[in-house]
């Protein structure tokens, strides 16, 4: 009886091995794809400088600038409008608008994996929902705004990731610093993410795994509409990380493209974080929190129905 339990622990362990090592090089091909995405991404976002100045979200066509803006992957946009917010400077749909479109880093993820179809999909979905969210419910609030006099620096609103290069740095190390170093940091950050996925996945539902293949297919074809559900309640999560563990699910096959837009609508990068540090606005912020959840749940179930009754499908 031991030997035989010692021979199916280490014939299990050595599956796991197995599994570990194909998520393990399967992911490291993706590495210098996501480093160069990452290198691209911060150098248009300190030329365009566009995250800086929140003036062009105060107008009649904010929801949709701010939609647009939004887009960009970087969560600079959605930490810029919230403080804008804060400050009753931007009005509620155009934040709305800017949370919903901003996509973070499932755009690094999903060019690394070759999904430019799905991409470009989901950019479409975020931006439809995006626009219309931030009229309607720029329409339904008409609270009066303050003058926006606010500038912010690349630094102030990333500092969570560019704490560590001052804004007047200048010289061969600062250029390191901001264009090899902090991609370096945001790749390897999100590397370990979609690594960290493709694992757990394999260990359940891969060849050999707990569950197996043929039981996670039969799942799938009860759970496409129950997703949603779940990925909006991980994208509330107010971290790079919620966005990069929906956008690997998706890419691992876990969840279907519907669930994955749903979550990631749901999902605003920092900015939620940002929200809630003022905390004198309890109602305000749980109000924005549950909204942006019914606005993910609404985008992954209408995504989810509308593609099934086409035959659409984003593999």
């Amino acid at each position: 009886m031991t030997t035989l339990f010692l021979s199916a622990f280490f014939d299990r362990l050595a599956a796991f091995g197995e599994i570990f090592l194909d998520a393990f090089l399967d992911c490291l091909k993706m590495l210098p794809f996501i480093f160069i995405t990452y290198v691209i991404i911060e150098l248009v976002e300190r030329k365009a400088k566009f995250a800086e100045n929140g003036r062009f979200l105060t107008g009649r066509a904010a929801p949709l600038l701010g939609s647009l803006a939004g887009a960009f992957p970087s969560c600079g946009i959605s930490v810029m409008s919230a403080k804008l917010f804060d400050k009753d400077i931007i009005r509620i749909g155009t934040l709305l608008a800017v949370f919903v479109s901003t996509s973070d880093e499932a755009f690094s993820i999903l060019v690394s994996g070759g999904k430019w179809a799905a991409l470009g999909m989901l950019i479409l979905v975020k931006l439809l929902f995006a626009v219309i969210v931030g009229y309607a419910a720029n329409a339904v609030f008409r609270k009066q705004t303050a003058d926006a006099t606010e500038d912010f620096s690349h630094e102030d609103i990333c500092a969570h990731c560019h704490n560590h290069v001052e804004e007047d740095e200048r010289g061969k190390k600062a250029v390191l610093e901001r264009y090899v170093l902090v991609p370096l940091i945001h790749s390897l950050q999100t590397f370990l993410y979609v690594f960290a996925v493709a694992f757990v996945f394999g260990i359940f539902f891969g060849e050999g795994g707990i569950v197996g293949a043929e039981a996670f297919e039969e799942y799938l074809k009860n759970a496409r509409y129950f997703e949603p559900l779940l990925t909006a309640l991980i994208g509330l999560i107010p971290n790079c990380a919620s966005s990069a563990v929906i956008t690997s699910a998706y890419l691992s096959g876990a969840i279907s493209f519907g669930s994955m837009a749903g979550g990631l609508c749901a999902n605003a990068g920092v900015g939620l974080a940002v929200l809630f540090k003022n905390g004198k606005k309890i109602k305000r912020n749980v109000f924005l929190l549950l909204s942006l959840y019914l606005i993910g749940v609404i985008v992954g179930f209408a995504v989810n129905i509308v593609f099934s009754a086409l035959g659409v499908s984003f593999v």
